[in-house]
């Protein structure tokens, strides 16, 4: 079915980050990933998954005076969140929410869902400059991929991505895996992301190591840590 919808506002002109082998850069420099999560939020009456624009604003403040770069949220942005961000010289990477939870793979209901999820989230995000990356999906259910196969997820996700590419050609993509899952390739994200609870130096040093192996020539970025 046609997209009837009118297309978002155009992108500012700014330089937008792009992977340079281990390295992400954004114009002729590198650029360190420093970040937090932010959110996930409840809905609020407007229907959108963010606080008020005045209190995401402060919120903003907070996060750049702490010397981060990059906030990851959990849902599809707002036009006026990503301008804010861009103001102030945030990025975000950007997770597409769709319901991994359950067998996906047995329903083409659900495979459509989120096919539709990651194709609108792409299209209203609009090549925005502040967004460095879109998460396709997040933390798939080890006990999904036993059911579902090893193979057939995977391509799946590679499929996501590539309906990304397809309305955004230069858009980043990647997942986020976690330790259950870590034995999940897939060949066409543009960087490696892993969410990983380890709360002791030693543990975390070593899977830390094990991590920059499963990535290989990929940039490694760790999505969530620290305490949950």
């Amino acid at each position: 079915m046609t997209d009837q919808r009118m297309p978002p506002d155009s992108p500012l002109p700014a330089p937008r980050v792009r992977v340079d082998g281990k390295f992400f850069r954004l114009g002729d420099r590198k650029f360190i990933v420093k970040g937090v999560a932010y959110g996930p939020f409840q809905s609020g009456a407007d229907g959108q998954c963010f606080p008020a624009p005045d209190q995401v604003e402060a919120d903003l403040k907070t996060i750049v005076a702490l010397n981060a770069n990059v906030i990851r949220v959990y849902t599809v942005p707002p036009r006026w969140l990503l301008d804010l961000a861009h103001r102030l010289g945030l990025k975000l990477i950007v997770d597409i929410p769709w319901p991994k939870n359950r067998c996906f793979l047995d329903s083409i209901k659900l495979k459509n869902t989120a096919r539709q999820a990651v194709r609108a989230a792409v299209y209203d995000c609009n090549s925005h400059p502040a967004v460095l990356a879109f998460s396709v999906v997040n933390e798939i259910p080890p006990d999904i991929v036993r059911w579902s196969g090893y193979d057939t997820v995977c391509e799946f996700i590679e499929e996501l991505v590539e309906i990304a590419k397809s309305v955004d050609p230069d858009c980043l993509c990647t997942f986020a895996s976690y330790p259950p899952t870590e034995y999940l390739l897939v060949e066409n994200v543009d960087f490696v992301s892993f969410n990983v609870y380890l709360h002791h130096r030693r543990p975390f040093e070593n899977y830390l190591a094990r991590l920059q192996m499963i990535a290989d020539s990929k940039h490694l970025v760790l999505s969530e840590f620290g305490a949950d």
